[in-house]
């Protein structure tokens, strides 16, 4: 996270330390979407939040923190022991197909 940076995240469980980011001055955001999801309720409206994210993504201005590791579906329990362990520089790919 760069100093004034901006986290996204759309993960609404789970223990989150927001300390670090009070010391780079960043923002932090969250866009719950379960219930849109399960329900269909807000759906379109959420809908409208992604395809501002890929448009984001496109122009290079989000840029999501990956795990230098690639783990396909096979490996998915090892991908699952690196999690539990800590460590992880960023999302884990598991690629499927």
């Amino acid at each position: 996270m760069r100093r004034f940076g901006h986290v996204v995240s759309c993960l609404g469980w789970g223990s989150h330390a927001l300390a670090p980011l009070s010391f780079q001055a960043a923002t932090y955001s969250g866009v719950f979407t379960l219930l849109p999801m399960l329900s269909g309720e807000g759906r379109e409206h959420h809908g409208e939040i992604l395809r501002e994210a890929t448009k984001l993504v496109e122009a290079g201005k989000l840029m999501p923190q990956l795990d230098g590791r690639h783990f396909t579906l096979e490996t998915a329990c090892d991908a699952y022991r690196v999690l539990k362990a800590g460590g992880v520089g960023g999302k884990l790919v598991v690629e499927i197909g």
